[in-house]
């Protein structure tokens, strides 16, 4: 969900109905079934009761491997609107993003729902009738993928094949983030992306044009070439938040020690490029500093005082996403034990929310919290937010690309 880059703004037919807590989007705020979103969705569209016409299946990451949770899935009424590259300037005389965000928004479908914790959608409704050659999008954020039924069936089920029904691997089956990742001597991350099935040729060395969806700078201790390209230093691109401006997502690999030797002395670029520009940013271990060097200081995270905890690491499900993220867990293999997950090596960078807390705990609590997020600006109304800071106290994919050639 981090990096997905789903909209924080109310959607026309998604409605949002736990925005206040994490703004991830749940229609129904249950995770036990696939979401209806049509309002009309009783009416059997002209079919006996009970055999109505209904379009059913699982969406998946772009491997194909992994069933996704909230994911957009609808029949469209029409051509689908383009998805803008990179995030918009605040609006004039603003000094902040007022909730503009990720483009996410559907319009007049003609079925929609959401997907449940385990990948699961049905669409039905008065508006979906059988007929040759349909669409159907898959969409999260700026992830859309358009695929073509060749026929649906009146009056009946029509499940869809598990190979047809993932997000996008390339910029050919559909639209993508920009991304910028910045390599580590301690974190892989650019193997998560190609884990969950990214194409290899989607990766570049630095920016040149939108054609490419990973951008990869090299951080202290990060890999040395990509594709066969050098890759070059982050330094002068993460120095200043409109710098970032043209990438929707900022991923960062930890590089083993909080040198800011290659950051802006105030450390406010990410807070720029999250609170101006809706940027979204997923940071592990030592580039946590980003929060609390900041401006913001230490009223999102404490930097001293964390504790280790112990494994297994209490997952917090007294929020709707968060209870639907420890079902998902448990969907995809994760854990055995619901509620809890198993951790490798947690550190204790930071030492957790600060109180009054404006962020949420996601995974461990209090001065063992290892997974939390805030969204941004700080202290604005939720429907004004329109940024997302996540930090992981975990490494999240092992071993960093410590100069090596990507991908390897």
């Amino acid at each position: 969900a981090v990096t997905a880059c789903g909209s924080t703004t109310v959607r026309r037919t998604f409605d949002d109905a736990d925005s206040s807590v994490d703004n991830l989007g749940d229609a129904q705020g249950t995770t036990d079934g696939p979401s209806l979103l049509d309002p009309d969705s009783s009416s059997t569209g002209g079919c006996p009761e009970g055999s109505e016409t209904r379009i059913t299946g699982k969406v998946f990451d772009p491997a194909g491997k992994n069933p996704l949770y909230n994911i957009q899935v609808f029949v469209p009424s029409g051509d689908l609107p383009e998805i803008k590259v990179g995030l918009a300037d605040p609006p004039a005389g603003a000094a902040q993003c007022l909730g503009q965000t990720c483009d996410s928004e559907v319009q007049n479908p003609l079925a929609a729902g959401l997907t449940n914790t385990k990948g699961e959608f049905e669409l039905k409704g008065p508006r979906l009738f059988g007929g040759k050659d349909v669409p159907l999008v898959m969409q999260i954020g700026k992830w859309r993928r358009k695929i073509v039924i060749p026929e649906v069936k009146s009056c009946q089920e029509n499940k869809l094949p598990a190979a047809d029904t993932h997000l996008p691997k390339n910029g050919r089956e559909g639209d993508m983030p920009q991304i910028m990742m910045a390599l580590g001597s301690y974190d892989a991350l650019e193997c998560l992306l190609y884990g969950i099935g990214v194409d290899n040729d989607e990766f570049e060395a630095g920016y040149t044009s939108p054609s490419k969806h990973v951008h990869v700078f090299k951080g202290i201790g990060g890999g040395s070439q990509v594709n066969g390209q050098p890759v070059p230093d982050v330094n002068s691109t993460w120095d200043a938040g409109y710098k970032m401006q043209k990438f929707d997502i900022a991923m960062l690999a930890c590089e083993g020690t909080p040198d800011g030797s290659n950051k802006p002395t105030s450390f406010n670029s990410m807070k720029d490029y999250t609170s101006l520009f809706g940027g979204r940013v997923f940071a592990t271990h030592y580039h946590s500093q980003w929060a609390f060097k900041s401006g913001w200081g230490e009223t999102v995270i404490r930097s001293t005082g964390g504790t280790t905890g112990s494994n297994p690491y209490p997952i917090n499900t007294s929020f709707p996403k968060g209870q639907a993220f420890s079902d998902w867990l448990s969907a995809v293999g994760a854990t055995t034990s619901p509620g809890k997950i198993s951790l490798s090596s947690p550190s204790t960078y930071q030492g957790g929310l600060a109180s009054p807390s404006v962020g949420q705990e996601w995974i461990g609590s209090g001065a063992s919290a290892k997974y939390i997020s805030f969204n941004t600006p700080v202290g604005v109304p939720v429907a004004q937010q329109c940024g997302r800071f996540v930090i992981s106290d975990v490494h999240a994919a092992g071993d960093g690309s410590g100069g090596k050639t990507l991908p390897n």
